[in-house]
């Protein structure tokens, strides 16, 4: 396969992922132009449109999705092979520090931590838990990793992969209550309320379906920014919750947690992102842990549970962020390539 097909690939993957070309640019660290011009030689070559360009943000042609998919795998497979050639001599070396949400720890980093050892048994890693903080400066850290858009801060943004909300409780409370038909029945149903960090307690879900949107107010007998409190109450069928897709494979999968009103799209899902010291950015280790965790996060979004839904577009940032997190603080730009 040519290498200009390979990166035909990874460009049209990119422009999937990130909904645009001029984004799918920033993200790859070239011209938005070159992006275009590449998935267009792609389509040529295929004879069959892979981008709906009607669409804003952009998605893949219904014809287009499952090539797109298989092109995802593909491209993880490469890196994979790639990095078995990697001379152990120029082996990356140190140590890297990050810190992680609770959510990132309980459903993220457990898995991915013994891989990365066992590619990169030179580098040595100090994880900590970052608590409510989302400022590098003061978590001393090179990097932290959360569900959610980081303030702005002197860092390098990476979006590791977008997500999708899922409104779940256990089989056995479904079972007693009732399976919501519209999302408007979740105002009759006890919901697990987040807080945030920034003190908003998130009591409107908002729904979409074709052109309608819907802003539910739920409301329950528990408050709490920590998941791991919701979890307690979910799992043992006493409440509601909604929880992103890629915390919620291991429940799906064991049953133990059953999702609903799935012809429903939940807005403002928040992705899985990373910051890093902009001054540490292109020391080889850094890049090599960042260069793994969005391998990684790839992986995780090929096994979404459950299978068969559309793709998940990214979010757009909700209006209480904009409102009471975006206004201060200093200036983020610019990704690692």
């Amino acid at each position: 396969m040519a290498v200009n097909k390979l990166r035909g690939l990874e460009y049209l993957v990119a422009v999937v992922d990130s909904g645009g070309f001029n984004a799918a640019g920033r993200q790859l660290g070239v011209a938005a132009p070159s992006v275009h011009r590449l998935v267009q030689a792609l389509e040529a070559e295929l004879g069959l449109m892979l981008i709906d360009r009607s669409t804003q943000p952009l998605r893949p042609t219904p014809y287009a999705v499952d090539y797109v998919e298989r092109a995802r795998a593909l491209l993880a497979e490469l890196r994979e092979l790639d990095a078995g050639l990697h001379d152990q001599s120029a082996a990356p070396k140190g140590k890297i520090s990050v810190a992680a949400h609770t959510v990132v720890l309980q459903f993220v980093l457990p898995a991915i931590l013994p891989r990365f050892h066992a590619r990169y048994p030179d580098i040595h890693l100090d994880i900590v838990e970052a608590g409510s903080s989302r400022d590098l400066s003061r978590l001393g850290t090179d990097a932290l990793i959360q569900f959610g858009w980081p303030p702005q801060q002197d860092a390098i943004l990476r979006t590791l992969a977008e997500t999708r909300w899922l409104i779940v409780a256990s089989p056995s409370y479904w079972a007693r209550h009732g399976i919501p038909e519209h999302p408007s029945d979740l105002t009759r149903h006890p919901c697990a309320l987040f807080r945030t960090p920034f003190g908003e307690v998130l009591s409107e879900w908002v729904f979409e379906k074709d052109e309608e949107r819907i802003p539910v107010s739920v409301d329950g007998w528990l408050v709490s920014d920590s998941r791991h409190a919701h979890d307690a109450a979910l799992y043992g069928g006493q409440l509601v919750a909604r929880i992103n897709d890629l915390t919620a494979t291991p429940g799906i999968d064991d049953g133990s947690l059953q999702p609903v009103l799935l012809d429903w799209t939940g807005l403002n899902s928040p992705p899985l992102s990373m910051i890093v010291k902009r001054s540490l950015v292109r020391q080889q280790r850094v890049r090599t842990w960042v260069d793994f965790l969005a391998e990684q996060a790839q992986q995780l979004t090929l096994r979404r549970r459950p299978v068969g839904l559309p793709p998940v577009q990214p979010a757009k940032r909700p209006d209480w962020w904009r409102k009471r997190v975006s206004l201060g603080g200093r200036r983020m730009s610019g990704q690692p390539q």
